[in-house]
């Protein structure tokens, strides 16, 4: 049951600004076959983007519903004012891209490639994120809701005002992460990988300091 928020520990997002000049119809291998660097004021809808590889690339002001990536990368790319819907990003490497006010909702994230990258006002909501990586990044008002991170690479990772609110964290990889001022009271943790020092100041449940006591050696034997 999610747990009610105390103010200390609400985060605000900054959504996408869209603007009224969206247009629809095209592509987006339009663009790339165009050798375009900027995709711009464009509504993307129930297609299939395949074997893209496109660094340092623009994305701004643009919807994506219902799109499917395979095997993509879009590696140092710009992303601003962005919205990702019920969209497959499976295994797409985003690797030392920056990313400011976008939204992932209802996306599949299965080992998709965030190393590395930059997140300022970015939200993942309903996200199915196994094995996503997001080591060795910088996030910056980032809201996680409802996001499933089973063995997720979280490592590494520098986090500023950056809330998880009802995620599965299980054997994800959290280490040299610091989790000070993170609250964590309505995520799952088992088997969680982090380091002890990196654990101080994170907000728990009595419940899941029970489940953290390994880390620190400890054997409960009722």
């Amino acid at each position: 049951m999610m747990q009610k928020r105390n103010k200390e520990t609400y985060i605000k997002v900054v959504p996408p600004l869209f603007s009224e000049e969206q247009e629809s119809g095209k592509e987006l291998k339009d663009w790339i076959e165009k050798q375009e660097e900027t995709v711009a004021d464009h509504r993307f809808s129930a297609g299939l983007v395949e074997q893209i590889n496109r660094p340092y690339l623009t994305i701004k002001n643009c919807v994506f519903r219902q799109q499917i990536f395979i095997e993509c990368k879009l590696e140092s790319a710009q992303i601003w004012d962005v919205r990702f819907e019920n969209c497959d990003l499976s295994n797409v490497s985003f690797s030392g891209s920056s990313f400011h006010r976008v939204e992932f909702v209802s996306c599949k994230l299965l080992g998709t490639n965030f190393s590395e990258t930059t997140l300022n006002n970015v939200s993942f909501t309903d996200c199915n994120s196994h094995y996503m990586n997001l080591s060795v990044s910088k996030l910056s008002n980032v809201r996680f809701t409802s996001c499933d991170f089973r063995s997720a690479s979280i490592n590494e990772t520098r986090l500023n005002a950056v809330a998880f609110e009802d995620c599965l964290l299980i054997e994800a990889d959290l280490s040299q992460t610091k989790l000070r001022g993170i609250d964590l009271r309505t995520c799952r943790l088992e088997g969680i990988r982090i380091n002890v020092p990196d654990l101080k100041g994170a907000i728990v449940q009595t419940s899941q300091a029970l489940e953290l006591l390994p880390l620190l050696g400890v054997v409960i034997d009722d």
